[in-house]
């Protein structure tokens, strides 16, 4: 818009209005009003810095746009990756092995190092580990470090 209007308006061609309207008289009169009438022409002129806070929002909306964009790429992958590895009555452990290779490592890590109740929570005894969910985050999000850092210690605070 503001490039559309940088310049003095173009000039208003009465013969075609002329033309198309019925009464010549009114068009006879808004041609000599507009003809004796000199107003200042209205330009708009777009300072620098209104133009880069302008283009700094629309690099960030689009970088916004990319990481959506990334983000449901990674969660529909995921969605058929559950949807594949739904799980019924009838799953065997090994089967279940299969479909989670990086859980299967963990308990076997776990059994060698003898780790019995690494992950076992015992309700209103064990106060609540979110530790491995908080990681994940943050190597999913590397940007948003201070905004998971808060809402971890929102949820979870810790006694200083």
């Amino acid at each position: 818009m503001a490039v559309k209007y940088s310049g003095p308006p173009s000039s208003i061609d009465f013969n075609t209005a002329k033309s198309k309207i019925r009464s010549k008289d009114l068009v006879d009169n808004l041609e000599k009003f507009y003809s004796s009438a000199s107003p200042p022409a209205e330009t708009y002129e777009w300072s620098a810095e209104a133009q880069a806070e302008k283009e700094a929002l629309y690099d960030d909306s689009v970088a916004e746009v990319i990481a959506v964009k990334k983000d449901l790429e990674y969660y529909s992958a995921y969605l058929e990756k559950m949807k594949a590895n739904r799980t019924t009555r009838d799953t065997t452990l090994t089967q279940i092995r299969e479909m989670y290779p990086e859980v299967a490592a963990e308990v076997d890590k776990e059994i060698d190092n003898r780790e019995w109740f690494t992950d076992v929570v015992e309700a209103c005894r064990s106060p609540p580990d979110a530790s491995k969910e908080k990681a994940k985050l943050l190597e999913r999000y590397p940007d948003q470090v201070d905004i998971i850092e808060a809402e971890f210690e929102r949820m979870f605070p810790t006694s200083n």
